[in-house]
Parts: C-alpha cells; structure tokens; sequence
C-alpha cells in the first residue's frame, strides 16, 4: 500500500522524508506537521467553550461556591490547553514563514510575491470564515496579517529573531500592568465618588435635622425667612447629585465589577440569539464578536503576543530545533522541564484569578500585578514543552503511528480548521442542531473528541490519494495563478 505522507512525483511516489518541502501554500517538516496537528486539535477543547454557549459568565461561576468538578475539569484544560495549542501553532507557522521562503516554487513568481499572496489569502479565508461560517475566534486572519508584518524580518540571525521575540513579549507584558494601571485608577475615580456620596448624605442629614428645627419654629420665624430657608433647602438638594463625568466613572467600575459575576439574564439573551433558525440573526448576532477578534483584541493584544512566538518559532527554525539537531534524551529533558516552569506560571495565574474574581476591590487593593500578568510566558513555556517533547519521542520512534496520524492531520491544518468550523456551527447554533448552550462541560469535551477522530480519520483516507487537502489545494492555485495538480499517481508496484 502507499504511505500516506507520499507526495506527485515524475510519474512515481516518493515517500516524505523529515527535509521534504511540501507542495504549494504550506511548507512541510515532518515535526512540523506533526506539531500542526497537535494544535489544531488541541485548539477544539478550547473553542468548544465559545462554540458550545459555555460563556465567560458561566466560566467565572466555576472560580465561585466550593470548586467542585466543574471547576477542577474547567482548570485542567485550561492549564493545558488554554493559549497554550495557539501558542503551539504560532510558533510553528513563524517557523513556516522561513521553510517557505527557502523552498522551490512551481511557477517563475517571485519567492517574495508568493509569499505575501499566500498571507493575502489566508486573510481572505479568515473574514468567510469569521462572518460567512460564523466563527468569532477565528485565527486565519490574524496569522495572515502577522505573516505580512513579519515578512521583513525573515533574514535575520537567530539572535535577532530571539531579540524580537522577547522585545514582543516585554510589550506584551507591558501591555498587561497597563491595563491593569487603567482598572486602578478607575478604581480610584470610583472611591472619589463614594466620598462624594458619603458627603451628600451627610448634608441631608444635616438639612433633615434643620427642617425639624425650623418647623418647631414656624410660629416664631417671619414667613419671608421661612420662604429663603426653603429655597436655600431646594438648591442644596440640587447640588447634591453627581455630575455626569461622576456618573459615567461610578457606572464604568460597577459595570466591570458586574461582568466578573454570574448573569443569567445575559446568558439566556445569549443562548436565545444563538438559537434562532435564521441564518442571518445569528450572523448577525456573532458579528460584533467577530470584529472585536480581528480588530481590537488584534491590534491590543493579539499582535504581540502572536508576534512573539512567530519570532520564537523562527529561531528555532534557524538553529535546526524542528529538524531533530539535538540528542533525544536533550529534547525530552527540556520538554519535561519547560511543561514544569508552565505549570508553575498556569498555578499563578489561576490562584490569583481565585482571589480576583469574588472581590476585584480587594484583589486591588491588595496586588501589585493582574492575574494574567505572566500568561505570554506560561503559553510559551508550556507550548515549546510541548514541542520540545514531541520532536524527542519523534526521534525514539516511540508511538509512530499517533505521529503519523498528526502529521496527516496537520498537513490539512486548513481544510481540517474550516471543516471544525462548519461541523460546530451546524451542530451547535440554531440553523443546525441548536444545541448552544445545552450541553455540560463535559459532554462538550466529548463532542470535540468525537471531531478529534473523524478529522483524524479523513486526513489519513484523503492523503492516500492526494497531496494536499482541498483547500491546501485552492490555497495553492489561487497563490500561483495556474491550475496546480494534487492527485496522487498509484504506481503498480505501490498499489500491490
């Protein structure tokens, strides 16, 4: 039978060696294909939350009450999974950024102008697949817009691309106690106007007590000064309100306060958009998330933290990590000790949100540094753990045939994220099955796993007789201009 991993050649098939650099639109090393395919389905466990209705609301209820199995599973996946298959996928596409530009092209375009319609592209694919599949989590088109801001820097040394990357990550960082500088003077605005308050009241009461006076005094006061004390009394009430820029600082602090509770209201309003059997109420309804995605969280956070590990991934390209440089036994002492350091960084991330999330007044007024100050470090250890481990059992030949099946998975990274797309929104909103917001944190968990198998399944059927996968394919002709071949050739000899 003919391997899987086999590729068109002059009428026979070669088989994919860990040096082979895939066809059109995605460059191929047998660990990175391998990696590929971990994240992307490790990205399903996290993406049921949003996909399944299971929201932040909701998510924040399992940090209160007595942390029992909700919370405990919720925390193992988060600690697992969260950021991390992202973080995963970053470096491994930074690492493509430069295979891609060392590989051969099928056509006289320019390596460069490839390159930059391939990006072009994926963010073509991102919007349908945000705003026409429905997907507010869409990463495709914040890969693509990074692959076009990193493009300049693909030459450098390995030390230059490090330098970046931790340049990236201390803005990142930054960026974090920034925003958490910003909820401490609101915070502080809010105290001003408790005082405020506190004063008013004070002068009500102190008006109260003068209005009792004056009544006893009624038979001895002359009306004309009864009259001005009333009409000292009415301005004085008039003034004791807050202003509008009171207003507004007072409403900002209890509105954050009020999105760490628990909302039911908010949850059935959601549930219930989510649910509807048109098409374009849930379009609609998603679209306010999907721009927040690709706009604003993008150019706040995204860009940063994605750049850092695009970076990353580029050097270690450079110096040979994906291509087995160093012993086993090196790879997998690393691996162990960089998961170590995660775990360490994820239990300092979820004690502290422990502590911020009943009483954010006094996790303020208490901590120097947010919750999530460290979360780019814990998502970057833990992810090149990860790696680190796999390209270590990669080299003992231990478990080839799960490799095998991830590196088939991965080689149709594009097919497989649009297909998770479709198959979740068809099955979870209300054009499809509507079962958003139905179903338990587990019974989601299970579901992914139910995906997980299938796309396994179906990267390994389609690439016994293809090269690429469908939209790897379209991907490829649309970047060349020119109708590119995929079929595979079954030689006699490989068919027996």
């Amino acid at each position: 039978m003919s391997n899987i991993f086999n590729t068109p050649g002059a009428g026979t098939e070669q088989p994919i060696t860990p040096h082979h650099i895939a066809a059109p639109g995605q460059p191929s090393l047998f660990s990175l294909d391998v990696l590929r395919g971990i994240g992307l389905l490790g990205l399903l466990f996290v993406s049921s939350w949003e996909f399944g209705g299971l929201s932040t609301s909701q998510q924040n209820l399992f940090y209160y009450g007595t942390h029992g199995g909700n919370y405990k599973l919720f925390t193992i996946v988060s600690v697992l999974f969260e950021g991390k298959m992202l973080a995963l996928l970053s470096l491994v596409f930074g690492a493509g950024i430069i295979a891609f530009m060392q590989k051969k092209h099928p056509t006289t375009l320019a390596t460069h102008d490839a390159y930059i319609r391939r990006q072009l592209w994926l963010m073509a694919f991102g919007v349908f697949n945000a705003f026409i599949l429905v997907w507010p989590s869409d990463i495709l088109f914040p890969f693509g817009v990074l692959g076009v801001l990193l493009f300049g820097f693909w030459r450098l040394k390995t030390r230059g691309l490090l330098i970046a990357a931790l340049v990236c990550t201390l803005i990142y960082t930054g960026k974090q106690y920034w925003n958490y500088a910003d909820d401490k003077k609101d915070y502080k605005k809010f105290l001003a106007v408790k005082d405020v308050e506190k004063k008013f009241k004070q002068d009500s009461t102190t008006r109260a007590k003068k209005d009792s006076t004056d009544r006893i005094k009624d038979t001895v006061l002359l009306k004309d000064v009864l009259v001005k004390n009333k009409i000292a009394d009415s301005l004085a009430k008039k003034n004791d309100t807050l202003t509008k820029k009171q207003a507004e600082e007072k409403g900002k602090w209890k509105g954050m306060i009020k999105a760490m509770k628990y909302d039911s209201a908010q949850v059935k309003a959601e549930n219930k958009a989510m649910r509807s059997k048109k098409y374009t109420d849930v379009s609609y309804h998603a679209m306010s998330r999907s721009q927040d995605k690709e706009s604003f969280w993008l150019y706040r956070k995204g860009i940063w933290e994605i750049a850092a590990l695009m970076f990353l991934g580029m050097a270690l390209y450079t110096i040979g990590f994906f291509n087995k440089r160093y012993a086993a036994s090196r790879y997998i002492g690393i691996g162990v000790l960089l998961i170590i350091a995660g775990l360490a960084f994820s239990w300092y991330r979820i004690s502290f949100n422990n502590a911020r999330l009943p009483d954010y007044t006094t996790y303020i007024d208490k901590h120097a540094l947010p919750y999530d100050q460290w979360q780019i470090v814990e998502n970057m250890t833990m992810a090149l753990g990860y790696a680190s481990l796999v390209i270590g059992l990669l080299h003992t030949r231990l478990l080839h045939w799960l490799w095998m099946a991830m590196a088939a998975t991965g080689k149709l990274a594009l097919t497989n994220y649009t297909m998770q797309t479709i198959i979740c929104s068809f099955f979870f909103y209300g054009y499809g099955f509507g079962y958003f917001g139905r179903m338990s944190q587990w019974q989601l968990y299970f579901m992914m796993l139910e995906i997980i198998m299938v796309q396994v399944i179906f990267s390994v059927l389609w690439l016994r007789y293809y090269a690429q996968g469908p939209l790897e394919w379209l991907w490829g002709c649309l970047i060349y201009r020119k109708w590119l071949p995929n079929k595979k050739i079954i030689t006699t000899h490989q068919a027996s």
